[in-house]
């Protein structure tokens, strides 16, 4: 019942309202109000559209090439998870657990453009354990094998969004060194040049399922969420600072 009083007291306010004002409107004519009305919001976004894209035509232009120069850069140095590029590298990184577990990790990486927004990645790493405990362990060898493939769904000088998936093949040589299960991890990254800071702004989501594989191991289920800025500092150097 109440459903209906509130549409009866809409329909009489719209149907009477222009019979109460009839007399006011004719008696002091007024400028169309959607101008007055419209002028406000206009005001408060045109800051943000300034700081965004530039007050003038010469600082709009200047920020539309540091855009296309950030998106190129970061292309370059592999950092940007939205580009289809083709390049290869080896990296090393170091980890330190709470469980006094130590792995080092030399990684090969290849990314292949099978077409110009089509791109397939494959990553190998090369694994030192060492676990300093009671029963503890200390072995290297190969890990799992991970193939990402995927698609540019969008790109333009403002945003970039990147749609695929990740596959990881259990060739660990060594139990302690892969996860002993084939897993898949569909998701998207999306990346935004910040002109102004001179930086470039992407976001990664995955959901990751195990799919089979050794069945004595644990299934594995778990989603991350990685967002970061790489700063792009010179044509040599540059910075990521990540929040997972």
């Amino acid at each position: 019942m109440s459903g209906g009083r509130l549409g009866l007291l809409v329909i009489l306010a719209i149907t009477l309202a222009p019979v109460a004002s009839w007399s006011a409107d004719e008696a002091s004519p007024k400028g169309p109000p959607s101008e007055s009305a419209s002028e406000p919001q206009e005001s408060e976004r045109r800051p943000l559209r300034e700081m965004l894209y530039g007050a003038t035509p010469e600082e709009r232009e200047r920020l539309a090439e540091e855009r296309r120069r950030l998106s190129a850069a970061a292309a370059a140095f592999g950092t940007d998870p939205t580009a289809i590029i083709g390049y290869y590298q080896l990296t090393y990184g170091h980890n330190a657990f709470t469980n006094n577990l130590r792995l080092d990790t030399a990684t090969a990486e290849v990314r292949l453009p099978i077409t110009p927004n089509w791109l397939l990645r494959v990553t190998l790493p090369y694994v030192w354990a060492d676990l300093n405990q009671p029963r503890g362990f200390t072995t290297n060898g190969p890990s799992d094998t991970v193939v990402r493939t995927g698609g540019r769904l969008y790109a333009s000088p403002n945003v970039a969004l990147f749609v695929g998936t990740d596959a990881s093949i259990p060739t660990a040589a060594k139990k302690e060194l892969g996860t002993g299960k084939y897993t898949l991890g569909p998701g998207g990254a999306v990346a935004v040049p910040m002109p102004r800071a001179r930086s470039l702004f992407f976001t990664v989501i995955q959901d990751f399922n195990s799919v089979g594989g050794d069945s004595s191991r644990a299934n594995i289920h778990f989603m991350q969420v990685q967002s970061a800025v790489n700063t792009i500092w010179s044509e040599r150097w540059w910075s990521t600072a990540f929040v997972t």
